[in-house]
């Protein structure tokens, strides 16, 4: 308990930080227009370049974000980030204590989350890493008892209300069914009992208040994906990749010393945590999470009972566990209370919010990608040519933006047509370069490595 205690305070002083993610700021934007007005289906555009049919599959965990950050301000939201952090870390941690001892199951959580980390970012999909760990404990339950866990069914329900990755629930079910099926301990009745609780939980994310256009919202993206970092395959040499790579490794090996019969179900859920790495960068976070609690089971194996400990966690290791949790809670408050750096926002050009506030409304402005999110929710009368909702602008559009942005052929035409008299781009980029060398376009002001430009024509 103590390593995984650590470990807590460790997540606590680490996620106490200012807001820099440059998707956190649309989301936030779309959170407060939705309060307002609850248009899931095809929301505003607020830029005349998002034309392209989109659904708000975050809404939920967005108005709750965008109603406590005006309530509590970007402090307020550093602590709801790490809060929810800390209790992915709890459930994990849990999940993988049901598998194994203390030690074994505070050293998957811990590599678990090594994986995850880059994706552990102030965005919605932190809500669907809670319940996919919350799902995944509930069906290793029932591949141990073999009970339906209905309240899964509401679970989905809610998860399709925060965020696209809802499925992937469902998925984790019918992979456990299957494997109850091969390992024979489940036929007939049984099977479609259990059966039934993926196939209700598809049906319930067709009933929230999006309705069955939900299902095809994971396919949305399908068009804009050479476009999304986050949505390319991932690089083993990147920590998160290797480390969850290198977890699922550990089982395989593991189980190979240990000499045991594998179970259908242990080696569906190996799979499945492959497959998961293997998609996508932001996949990667679903394998480390499946991948946990397989390798607490595997080093459990391998441990002497005297260094694993006892298989089921003891009331004093739950009041130890909470009381941890709780004081990690309240040291996270008062660091978002008392340290000036997390009231502002980080990786954005605050220094420029004045000049940017003098733009006459519905000004069309070239910015960096990373800054559209930014404006939208800082400067919502100005009209960004991209930010992240990338299935909203379209593949044809992010094309075009990404020809001026590597100053190819043709983009000053593009440039042109766009109707952008204004500019905020990295400072040592090459289109900062281009602007002004060969357009003649003049800098109005630099800040935190960008600069705002503009060709002189409006007043």
């Amino acid at each position: 308990m103590v390593v995984f205690a650590l470990f807590l305070l460790a997540l606590t002083v680490v996620f106490v930080r200012p807001i820099g993610d440059s998707d956190t700021w649309w989301h936030l934007r779309l959170g407060e227009e939705l309060a307002r007005t609850w248009t899931l289906s095809d929301p505003p555009g607020w830029t005349r370049f998002a034309t392209e049919s989109w659904v708000a599959t975050q809404w939920l965990p967005e108005v709750v974000a965008a109603q406590w950050t005006a309530r509590f301000g970007l402090a307020g939201l550093v602590w709801l980030v790490c809060a929810t952090v800390l209790v992915l870390a709890v459930c994990l941690y849990v999940v993988c204590r049901r598998e194994a001892g203390r030690l074994p199951a505070a050293l998957a959580t811990i590599l678990g989350f090594g994986g995850m980390a880059a994706t552990l970012t102030p965005r919605p999909q932190l809500v669907s890493f809670v319940l996919l760990v919350v799902t995944l404990g509930a069906w290793l339950q029932t591949a141990r008892d073999l009970r339906p866990r209905w309240w899964l069914v509401p679970v989905s329900w809610v998860w399709a209300c925060c965020h696209g990755l809802w499925f992937s629930g469902a998925v984790l079910g019918v992979v456990v069914v299957a494997g109850l099926f091969l390992d024979r301990r489940v036929r007939g009745r049984k099977a479609l009992t259990l059966l039934a609780v993926p196939v209700l939980s598809v049906v319930a994310a067709a009933a929230t208040p999006i309705g069955p256009r939900l299902l095809l919202a994971p396919f949305a993206v399908g068009g804009v994906t050479e476009f999304i970092t986050e949505w390319q395959r991932p690089s083993f040499f990147d920590v998160g990749p290797a480390l969850t790579a290198a977890m699922i490794a550990a089982v395989v090996v593991l189980g190979a010393r240990c000499r045991r019969r594998a179970s259908w179900v242990s080696i569906g859920l190996l799979v499945l945590a492959a497959a998961w790495t293997l998609l996508s960068v932001r996949t990667v976070a679903l394998g480390a999470a499946i991948a946990a609690p397989l390798l607490a089971g595997s080093l459990d194996q391998v441990l002497p009972p005297r260094q694993s400990g006892p298989a089921k966690p003891s009331r004093d290791e739950k009041v130890i566990l909470g009381s941890a949790a709780a004081v990690c809670l309240v040291l996270a408050g008062l660091l978002a209370a008392v340290l000036p750096s997390v009231r502002g926002p980080a990786n954005v050009p605050a220094g420029l919010d004045g000049a940017l506030d003098a733009l006459p409304a519905h000004t069309v402005i070239w910015n960096d990608y990373n800054l559209g999110g930014w404006i939208d929710y800082r400067h919502p009368t100005l009209e960004v040519v991209a930010d992240g909702r990338a299935e909203a602008f379209g593949a044809a559009q992010l094309e075009k933006y990404g020809r001026v942005v590597r100053t190819e052929p043709g983009w000053e035409e593009i440039l042109r047509a766009s109707g952008a008299h204004v500019a905020i781009v990295g400072t040592d980029t090459p289109l900062a370069a281009a602007l002004q060398e060969r357009l003649g376009w003049r800098p109005l002001g630099e800040a935190d490595g960008y600069v705002l430009l503009s060709d002189g024509t409006l007043r």
